[in-house]
């Protein structure tokens, strides 16, 4: 089993552990590095001056706070969605959506390592690769009863271990059943896409076809909380039950914040960063078959425990541990942010190279 640690502060592009020792740290999801961005900060604080912290209330009280109705609007605007649902958290987006689905009589598909989010009352793990399930899913709707309803259920890119989505193939889904789509965007938004908008727009939209994107906001937007995007129908069917109404919402300070970034473009800034830091990363370090990646994306996974312990000797700590159930086969998985300067990516290679 791999040693675990303890921090006293929110890692940046180091970390302090609780003995004193200071690491280059490379992992987690803070894609954007909004954890630490002084512009963020500045919106926040605005934000609990004039929302406090917290707001427990349901969101269809009488009195309502129409921050969150601006920011949904904000967010919509930037993945190109008609409309858009905040909730408290990634996990609760995706079983929020997951409960509406059930009370359909339907058949549900879940792709290969499909993210716990959507998993359904009914959920059975599948192996193979995703390009193979989704051949599989397709074959099995067009042998179906034209009047039997489908949830197609996946995750937009693979995580923990990196793996590359074609999502053009779901645009082969028959069109001539009705057909949910339910994707988990929680790795892409902020990350894939022009300025990091996400995967909505690359997904079919038809009379038959909707396609529901459900996300944490918690990793590269760096908000604690969750949103649901879909049609202006489909977003106000869920604002309407009871699993919406009982609900609390995340802190409004949060989704001040969130407006704000977007209108200030620090999203946007940041993604550039992000995607200048990979670019350099990638010169420094060819490509090889130590790593799982892709192209334009921050994480690298490796099989390799000796990886992980080998960086951890070289004063860069990454993570390596068994995710989503403790059963799972451990990844070290390394994360580059919008953060990291150059000194810091030529360490690791320096490092990656000696290995």
């Amino acid at each position: 089993m791999t040693e675990t640690f303890l921090t006293h502060s929110l890692p940046d592009r180091t970390v302090i552990l609780d003995d004193g020792r200071e690491f280059l740290w490379f992992s987690g999801t803070d894609y954007l590095g909004m954890g630490h961005d002084e512009q963020f900060q500045a919106f926040l604080i605005e934000g609990i001056r004039t929302y406090g912290t917290h707001f427990g209330s349901s969101r269809n009280n009488t009195l309502r706070l129409a921050v969150y109705e601006e920011a949904e609007e904000a967010l919509a605007a930037y993945v190109q969605a008609p409309a858009a649902l905040a909730v408290s958290s990634g996990m609760w987006a995706g079983q929020l959506v997951m409960k509406a689905m059930e009370k359909l009589s339907a058949r549900f598909h879940y792709a290969p390592r499909v993210h716990p989010a959507l998993w359904g009352k009914n959920y059975v793990p599948t192996n193979g690769t995703w390009a193979d399930w989704v051949g599989d899913t397709i074959r099995q709707i067009e042998e179906s009863d034209t009047e039997e309803t489908h949830v197609v259920c996946t995750d937009s890119i693979g995580s923990p271990w990196v793996d590359a989505y074609d999502l053009t193939l779901l645009h082969g889904l028959p069109d001539n059943r009705p057909i949910w789509l339910i994707v988990d965007d929680s790795h892409s938004l902020g990350v894939l896409g022009l300025d990091g908008q996400g995967i909505f727009s690359q997904l079919p939209q038809t009379n038959t076809i909707r396609s529901i994107v459900t996300s944490s906001l918690n990793k590269a937007l760096g908000i604690p909380g969750g949103v649901i995007f879909g049609s202006m129908g489909t977003i106000e069917e869920l604002r309407q039950t009871p699993w919406f109404a009982g609900s609390s919402p995340a802190a409004p300070a949060y989704f001040y914040a969130l407006r704000r970034n977007l209108s200030a473009k620090v999203y946007q800034k940041a993604h550039g960063a992000l995607l200048a830091n990979l670019a350099y990363f990638s010169e420094k370090v060819p490509p090889s078959g130590l790593f799982s990646s892709v192209e334009a994306y921050p994480a690298y996974c490796s099989r390799r425990a000796d990886l992980y312990s080998f960086l951890y000797q070289a004063g860069i700590l990454t993570s390596c541990f068994a995710y989503p159930q403790p059963t799972d086969e451990p990844v070290t998985r390394l994360v580059i942010t919008a953060r990291h300067q150059k000194q810091d990516l030529d360490r690791l290679a320096e490092v990656l190279l000696q290995f």
